[in-house]
């Protein structure tokens, strides 16, 4: 157990030193293939157990419900850190953006060995309940594959339905309804 905190704190260190530089602001650089539009790295407020989150960036050629498009298009996704910045959600991400299953998530997150996916509410209406079902299979497929396997749940971000931080539901919804609205988040055309 000694070995995998020291492994995970050389991560976090190599991670913490691996910064973009964006208005000014040093951010971290997560994955190779994402560019950081925003991140905090430590609790901010008083929501859940130390909350804060960020921003990446990824181009894409499928759209929300992984249908293959003719042209690149962005994909904004919001990660939904709690106290302990546990960066292992990153590979998550990464497993997920190479097997083609990301453009449906619009925030992700983990909280005591759980992983969450949120896809919005109009992926739901477009898709169906059959899909997210589906859907949900493959990404706990990815999630057991882990070294440290984690559950997972896949919801739409109007459900409530879903455990990404530990606080009143309605504060939490709020949170992430005002994070969805200011990034606008998912899937929006390279300008």
């Amino acid at each position: 157990m000694l070995k995998v905190k020291q492994c995970i704190d050389e991560i976090n260190a190599f991670v913490a030193e691996t910064t973009t530089l964006s208005k000014g602001v040093a951010m971290n650089k997560y994955l190779e293939f994402f560019q950081t539009l925003h991140d905090e790295v430590a609790p901010t407020g008083y929501l859940g157990r130390g909350s804060h989150y960020s921003v990446l960036r990824s181009v894409v050629w499928h759209n929300n419900l992984q249908h293959p498009l003719t042209k690149a298009v962005y994909h904004d996704l919001a990660i939904i850190w709690d106290e302990d910045h546990d960066i292992r959600v990153i590979e998550v991400i990464e497993l997920l953006y190479f097997a083609g299953l990301l453009t449906p998530a619009i925030i992700v997150g983990e909280r005591k060995g759980s992983f969450t996916l949120l896809v919005s509410e109009q992926t739901v209406e477009e898709a169906g309940k059959k899909w997210l079902s589906a859907y949900q299979k493959a990404v706990e497929k990815i999630t057991q594959s882990l070294y440290d396997p984690w559950l997972a749940t896949v919801a739409s971000i109007n459900s409530r339905d879903y455990g990404i931080i530990n606080d009143d539901l309605e504060r939490v919804f709020q949170y992430l309804q005002t994070i969805n609205m200011l990034w606008q988040l998912g899937i929006k055309p390279v300008q």
